[in-house]
């Protein structure tokens, strides 16, 4: 069986106020945890072996949150590819922004496709609160982000904010890409509970074997844009009647209220 350290490094500038601890777990599987409270900066960098690299982020005038991440260090199937699982959630009151990019990099490619897959989080806000929280799992055959059961709603959530900026996509790393922007002024409530990539879809808003969870609410003023970009086809449920595309960008702007009952987009 393989065995392999998971390495971290982290910097961290922060005011006072900010609290951060970390421990590293020396066992099988191996495991990093930070926590912050407080004002400033947290961002790191987590590589487990030749699996997987993560970077987080969280800054803010004040600003709670935690990350995880375990590398099993298992090898199943003797593919040489362990499965490693990185988490975050962070609340940002004030002016701040968090980031969550997960990459796998690694993949019994001669069965599943070559690795290059990506999952990506973002919220920025100015004199607002905001929330961010995802989990994403990287195997020898995957990546998928499933949240039900630890957070099945509000994975980015704005509250009164003067400005605010939010990003979710993911990408197979070979052409298939499913990203959703918005920004504006006001409130805003994304809910994607599950993700997927592989070498030969993605799937954004769905799949994790669970029902779909992928609504979108606003208030305030604001612009939205959902594409998809696939090899042969790309489709989401804001369009159901739409067939024979390969990419679509849907977009649209409002002045007081928005709403999105299902975005989910899957990209071949």
């Amino acid at each position: 069986m393989k065995k392999r350290i998971l390495g971290i490094a982290l910097a961290v500038a922060m005011l006072a106020s900010l609290l951060v601890g970390s421990s590293v777990l020396a066992a099988d599987p191996t495991g990093v945890n930070v926590t912050w409270a407080g004002a400033g900066v947290v961002d790191g960098v987590v590589n487990a072996g030749d699996d997987a690299v993560t970077y987080f982020h969280s800054e803010g005038t004040s600003h709670i949150g935690e990350f995880n991440a375990i590398d099993d260090n298992h090898n199943p199937y003797g593919y040489g590819v362990d499965s490693c699982s990185f988490s975050m959630e962070t609340a940002i009151t004030g002016t701040g922004w968090a980031g969550l990019d997960v990459n796998r990099t690694d993949s019994k490619a001669s069965m599943y496709g070559a690795a290059g897959q990506q999952s990506y989080t973002y919220v920025g806000v100015i004199n607002g609160v905001a929330t961010l929280q995802n989990r994403a799992n990287t195997n020898y055959a995957s990546m998928r982000d499933c949240n039900y059961s630890w957070h099945s709603n509000d994975h980015i959530t704005v509250i009164g904010a003067d400005s605010y900026d939010l990003d979710r996509w993911m990408d197979s790393g070979t052409g298939n890409l499913a990203s959703l922007q918005a920004s504006g002024t006001g409130d805003a409530d994304l809910d994607c509970m599950s993700a997927e990539a592989s070498g030969g879809q993605v799937r954004l808003g769905a799949s994790c074997g669970c029902y779909t969870n992928a609504h979108f609410n606003a208030t305030g003023s604001g612009a939205f844009q959902l594409d998809g970009v696939g090899n042969t086809s790309a489709t989401t449920a804001m369009a159901p009647g739409m067939v024979g595309a390969s990419s679509f960008s849907i977009v649209a702007n409002w002045a007081s209220s928005f709403s999105i009952a299902d975005y989910s987009v899957t990209a071949n």
